[in-house]
């Protein structure tokens, strides 16, 4: 007989996956139903996203990871799969924002992260589906103190993942089934067999996070497009990587801050550019012409600041992130003396990640 085989956060662990399918001797005719969540933080993303979304009768819910790489609000777990993905990760955004938000089976409700009781399906609020930031604090405003699970009381049983309930498959009252048995922190991936409600799970062979974090600080600080970011921006994170534990990341940090200071040392230069560039423009044309022959030039707000002998005033505000001072410097003529190629990564993306001391496993 066919099954509907629900299976918890894998967050990458497609090892586990293809063991876990292997212990149930899944076939064809068995839908796969994920409850979301399947990339992000484990080793094997690509893999996993890749095996759901080539195989038959499977559903694929939409986590509060998945959400995060279709709205582009991408923290560290997310840069890392961008990386791993590198030209495939558009085409994987774009399967991951068709992915449905629930799947109600004959036998139960299926869930990403939570559920407000009372409220029909279809009217639940999507960031409670997923189990996003704004939908737990919903959840904890309408049950203050305990878990929505305690509330639940629903006419079929509800499946879910997001919250990371132990070792073992909970459930609440015969009426709610915690899956996420944290996999990628050298948990369990488990699976619910339906329709006789049969738990399955496999060991993590260890804390895939842990290793993940390490392994990839470096690649994806040097390619964070700093060069594009507000002064304030790379100095509020830059303060945070400077005391930071691991030897790569100081070390990053130490390149980041001596690219700032040689940015700044371009002050005088571009200053001392625009001066000349607008003397050579008075030259060329009269009064009348010189101000159209601003507006003419690759960086005329500059030039109309230099004009009015606010410039030295206005540069910071005329040029707010490093890729704008180094644009005024080619305008200018003026020599950036390599700045420009930072960062050029001198990491090269992880392949094999080795097991790494806990203590240099803090992201950064």
């Amino acid at each position: 007989m066919a099954r509907d085989i629900i299976i918890g956060d894998i967050h990458g662990c497609f090892d586990e996956l293809q063991r876990l399918l292997a212990d149930l001797a899944v076939t064809p005719a068995d839908r796969l139903i994920s409850v979301g969540d399947l990339v992000d933080r484990g080793p094997r993303s690509a893999e996993v996203w890749e095996f759901f979304a080539a195989r038959p009768n499977t559903v694929v819910l939409m986590g509060n990871h998945e959400r995060k790489h279709v709205r582009g609000v991408l923290s560290f777990s997310q840069e890392i799969v961008r990386l791993q993905l590198g030209d495939r990760y558009d085409a994987f955004v774009r399967w991951a924002s068709a992915l449905p938000y629930a799947l109600e089976t004959p036998d139960v409700l299926v869930v990403h992260g939570g559920f407000e009781c009372g409220v029909p399906l279809s009217e639940q609020r999507e960031d409670v589906l997923a189990g996003t930031t704004s939908g737990t604090k919903h959840l904890e405003s309408l049950y203050p103190g305990r878990y929505w699970t305690d509330a639940y009381t629903g006419d079929k049983p509800i499946v879910f993942g997001h919250h990371v309930v132990g070792d073992e498959v909970k459930t609440w009252n015969d009426a709610a089934h915690g899956l996420d048995t944290g996999a990628c922190h050298g948990g369990y991936l488990s699976a619910l067999v339906l329709p006789g409600f049969e738990v399955h799970r496999v060991p993590a062979a260890r804390d895939y996070w842990s290793e993940q974090q390490a392994a990839w600080q470096v690649p994806v600080l040097e390619r964070r497009g700093w060069a594009q970011r507000s002064r304030r921006s790379i100095e509020r994170e830059l303060a945070s990587l400077t005391p930071h534990r691991h030897d790569g990341v100081r070390a990053f940090a130490g390149r980041l801050r001596a690219w700032l200071d040689g940015l700044d040392a371009l002050r005088p230069t571009l200053l001392h550019g625009a001066s000349a560039r607008l003397a050579e423009l008075r030259a060329q044309h009269d009064p009348a012409a010189l101000r159209r022959a601003i507006a003419d030039e690759p960086m005329p707000a500059v030039l109309f600041a230099q004009l009015s002998e606010q410039l030295e005033a206005q540069l910071s505000a005329l040029l707010p992130t490093p890729e704008a001072v180094l644009q005024a410097a080619a305008a200018l003529g003026v020599d950036p003396g390599g700045l420009e190629r930072f960062p050029d990564p001198l990491t090269p993306l992880p392949t094999h990640v080795p097991p790494l001391p806990a203590a240099e496993g803090h992201a950064p």
